[in-house]
């Protein structure tokens, strides 16, 4: 059994975390010991880094949410594969999202450094940007 610290440390997470995952309902309602306190075991401590690995996947809670109710009904498979193709693909559309941004900002930043010389007026990169 271990206290949330200890499970918190094990699944390098924060105390905060462990209790927000629980208000949330990611994680079981902890056991309590008499004098209160939140105890956990290894089911717990398992499922807490699937939701932190998922978390660094980007996977929204929501999301999480569902995986685990696939988890929950024997993790079919076409469903599992069907929830991670979709993880990816909008992984990717983020990626794709931020090289255009990428690209703006070292035009704009190219435009602004080309004009950034000791006679030239204010940087109109701020202009530029919020047109």
């Amino acid at each position: 059994m271990f206290t949330i610290g200890v499970l918190a440390r094990k699944a390098q997470c924060s105390v905060p975390t462990v209790r927000f995952y629980e208000a949330q309902g990611l994680m079981p309602p902890a056991e309590r010991r008499e004098s209160g306190h939140r105890v956990y075991d290894r089911p717990d401590l398992a499922r807490l880094v699937l939701i932190r690995r998922l978390r660094d996947l980007d996977v929204p809670l929501e999301r999480i949410k569902a995986l685990l109710k696939l988890d929950a009904g024997g993790k079919p498979c076409a469903e599992t594969l069907r929830f991670f193709q979709e993880q990816r693909d909008a992984i990717r559309l983020r990626i794709e999202a931020l090289r255009d941004l990428d690209l703006t900002l070292s035009m704009h930043m190219a435009n602004c450094q080309s004009g950034c010389l000791p006679a030239a007026g204010p940087c109109d990169i701020f202009g530029v940007l919020s047109a």
